[in-house]
């Protein structure tokens, strides 16, 4: 994904779980619903207990924010996250 351009978030979203998908090594730690909406280019659902209100898929967060300067597009500046987790970091938890 590193040399591959995208025409927005969305499109850079979805290719990344349709790769998540194809790999084995990464794909073992899903259950098969959520392999399957990895391999449509959906988000994984995150646990209930994991999930807030309606934010119920595993969620995508820049290391570096972009309005700091991250990329947007950049694999590296990226990690996943529950939208749980994703809310915590955000408030510095």
């Amino acid at each position: 994904m590193r040399d591959q351009k995208f025409n927005n978030f969305d499109e850079f979203r979805r290719k990344l779980w349709e790769e998540v998908s194809k790999d084995p090594e990464l794909s073992k730690n899903f259950i098969q619903s959520n392999r399957t909406r990895m391999r449509n280019g959906l988000s994984p659902r995150a646990r209930y207990k994991d999930s807030v209100g309606g934010r119920r898929s595993f969620e995508l967060h820049h290391d570096k924010q972009i309005s700091q300067g991250g990329e947007v597009y950049d694999i590296d500046n990226i990690r996943v996250a529950t939208p749980k987790r994703h809310i915590d970091i955000h408030k510095g938890k």
